[in-house]
């Protein structure tokens, strides 16, 4: 029936903890980054961060809007007024207020301003400007173009006002600001022949300010092939409000060697080679050398080298602490046919440390002050030198930075970087977490792929105890957000069957054995002596019952019954009835409770044999039986060693991936198997998961030991 169906449906997926196949991360959930380009002032080149969701551009230019940034008009206009009226009024009435917002009792300031001080020039200016927009948003809006040959007219007769005020203006101020408003309407209504006639009568001399760049945006429509590619480039380069839109609408046709033809001068063939580098996912050092030659004060030259350090971080980090492949992936890495394995990934990882050195190289061989941006130059040369494992070097560049820029909001970055640095550069074995670094820790413990970056320098210093506490501190947000840790991991390098962690426990629980985790119960035991360490092991201490039942798991996997027996029993009674049972109040789902005995029962079986013992099935009291047949088993004197072997191999059975106490041995289960060549990659005790050896050597002794033909049948 229906009914059952639901309940069978309900049952099958509370059965497991987690599926083996689901989501697995990508893109920007993976990437890892030190420097952010919004640290170095770099707002308006956001459409061309070092992205793996952009690569396509598919970029929404809303979010790269001026209403948080102060674009070249505004200034404009607050010098027009004397800097006597808020950028903040004068933007809000850009961005937010209509023509009919023009009247002598406005509450803006800046359009108050205008009428006090009789700007009349400017106020009817602003009207047409507003005009303006009321035409093209009219048209905008009209998804079906029902209004088109309406709004085409009303923007004819408009567009011929214009072109009469602009002929007739004599202040040249506001001729220019006409001059920019026709050519703009003149765009939306399809005459290239006025865009092309008014911007040489007004813009072909005088200065280039920004509306000789917005009005040759339009102009460059005009033009065909190479002379369009220059006008690209160099909007992109120097006109901050055209950097997103010069690349979007030319980049297509774009031709670096017939572009380069057409350069007047050395800053527009150093603008050549910037937008040709925009466009590069891999390597792009080559073009940034000659952007450097040409104009090494170039602004969009900081922010190319900003990029290719995100690249080289992806390339680097993302792999070396994740055990993903990149989140961008350029030639080198795009070969995934064969199987990768941690070995594999740390070999690729490597070759692009030996990039690093070169860009490192020809920071080193420039002089930084002859940069726009000196900063992000020595910014990057101290995460270079840490990439490239330069770490004496970093640490004395690192001193010096923090002195000269005491209070630039790049100094986090670097902060960062100096934890990191500190942690690498020590001898395997005696890693710590530095007294130097902790206020960092606590500072920017919200900073999850810095904190896990942390704890993996740790783990990779073979200190796995305070490695998992740092990585344990990720668990404490609860919201998700796009900043949340997954990593990929393995027992052994050579391994590519990768298992995906969201969360320490799992983590510990698939790669480390019982010996790892008992010395991080042992830290637990031993109590902290100052306030960072109780900070740092809040949730390891929270979980240590939790963790003490992981161990001996670990234990029964390593078929250590001793050691298990020892551990369950140093968990408090309470924790076995709150997650034991069938009203479940702790971390673990309903499906995880054991609901039959081992010993004595079967799935799928009602009756099987007798239960000559009653108790209540925990991985306590299971360990306890085992050892206590066990014994009896291999006791010459036990009148009945054959039974006690056929419990044995009842509970082994029972302990495999088709039994009903698999919790025995595994926080989630499946049946999925994909043959011996993951056996030893999986879980230590995969092959007895699966193959149920002890289960059948126990049957055995069992058969021949048994004294009747009934039994043995």
């Amino acid at each position: 029936t229906m009914k059952q169906f639901l309940v069978f449906i309900v049952l099958l997926v509370s059965s497991f903890k987690s599926l083996a196949c689901g989501y697995s991360p990508y893109g920007e959930d993976i990437r890892y980054s030190l420097l952010k380009p919004e640290c170095f002032g770099y707002a308006h080149y956001k459409a061309f961060y070092y992205n793996a969701n952009l690569w396509g551009f598919d970029y929404d230019v809303n979010t790269n809007n001026y209403t948080n940034n102060v674009e070249a008009n505004i200034w404009d206009w607050y010098n027009f007024t004397n800097k006597k009226v808020s950028i903040e009024a004068i933007k809000d009435f850009n961005y937010h207020l209509a023509l009919t917002d023009i009247h002598p009792k406005s509450s803006n300031e800046f359009i108050q301003y205008l009428y006090q001080n009789k700007k009349i020039d400017a106020i009817a200016y602003l009207r047409m400007a507003k005009n303006c927009e009321v035409i093209n948003t009219i048209f905008g809006d009209d998804t079906w173009e029902r209004n088109e040959v309406a709004t085409t007219q009303q923007r004819t007769i408009l567009l011929n006002k214009l072109v009469q005020i602009t002929q007739r203006e004599r202040n040249p101020y506001f001729k220019r600001k006409y001059a920019f408003l026709t050519i703009r309407l003149a765009y939306y209504a399809g005459k290239m022949d006025v865009i092309k006639n008014v911007f040489e009568s007004n813009f072909k001399e005088g200065k280039k300010d920004y509306l000789y760049n917005w009005s040759l945006f339009f102009y460059t429509f005009t033009k065909i092939g190479a002379n369009s590619m220059i006008n690209a480039a160099n909007l992109m380069a120097s006109c901050p409000e055209k950097t997103y839109a010069s690349y979007y609408y030319f980049h297509t046709d774009f031709k670096i060697e017939e572009a380069l033809q057409q350069a007047k001068n050395k800053t527009e063939m150093a603008n050549v080679y910037a937008y040709a580098s925009i466009q590069k996912v891999d390597k792009s050092l080559d073009y940034l050398k000659e952007i450097y030659k040409n104009n090494p004060m170039s602004e969009i030259l900081g922010f190319l080298l900003l990029r290719e350090i995100n690249k080289i971080e992806d390339w680097v980090y993302t792999p070396y602490y994740s055990n993903y492949s990149p989140s961008t992936k350029y030639s080198l890495w795009s070969d995934d046919n064969d199987k990768i394995t941690t070995e594999i990934l740390r070999n690729r990882s490597e070759n692009d440390r030996l990039y690093a050195r070169e860009v490192l190289d020809f920071i080193q061989s420039i002089d930084l002050k002859s940069t726009q941006n000196p900063i992000v130059w020595e910014a990057a040369q101290i995460n270079l030198q840490f990439i490239t494992r330069k770490y004496d070097n970093c640490l004395q560049r690192i001193t010096a930075f923090e002195k000269k820029y005491k209070t630039d909001k790049s100094l986090g970055q670097i902060e960062k970087i100096k934890a990191l640095c500190l942690t690498a550069n020590q001898e395997n074995g005696k890693a710590i977490i530095k007294p130097e670094i902790q206020n960092t820790i606590l500072k920017y413990k919200n900073d999850e792929r810095f904190i896990f970056a942390l704890g993996r320098e740790l783990e990779f210093k073979e200190n796995i105890t305070d490695g998992i506490a740092l990585i344990s501190l990720l668990e404490t947000n609860y919201s998700y957000s796009a900043d949340d840790v997954e990593w990929q991991g393995n027992r052994i390098q050579t391994s590519g069957n990768f298992k995906v962690f969201y969360s320490y426990f799992d983590y510990l629980d698939f790669v480390y054995s019982a010996k790892d985790l008992q010395a991080i119960l042992d830290k637990l035991k031993t109590g902290f002596a100052t306030e960072f360490e109780k900070n740092i092991y809040t949730k390891l201490l929270k979980d240590k019952d939790y963790l003490k039942d992981l161990l001996g798991t670990k234990y029964i996997r390593e078929n250590q019954l001793s050691n298990a027996l020892i551990t369950f029993k140093s968990i408090d009674e309470k924790y076995w009835f709150e997650n034991y049972n069938a009203w479940e109040r702790g971390n673990y789902s309903e499906g995880y409770s054991f609901d039959q005995n081992p010993f004595y029962d079967f799935k799928h079986t009602e009756t099987f044999i007798e239960h000559k013992e009653k108790f209540i099935v925990t991985k306590l009291s299971v360990t306890q039986h085992l050892i206590k047949y066990t014994n009896l088993a291999y006791n010459p004197k036990t009148k009945d060693r054959d039974y006690y072997y056929f419990l044995l191999a009842n509970c082994y059975y029972n302990m495999s991936d088709y039994g009903n106490s698999w919790m025995m041995r595994r926080y989630s289960s499946s049946s999925s198997y994909y043959g011996q060549e993951f056996e030893n990659e999986s879980y230590i005790d995969e092959i007895e998961y699966r193959n149920k050896i002890k289960a059948l050597a126990y049957y055995k002794l069992a058969y021949q030991n048994a004294k009747t033909l009934k039994f043995k049948a």
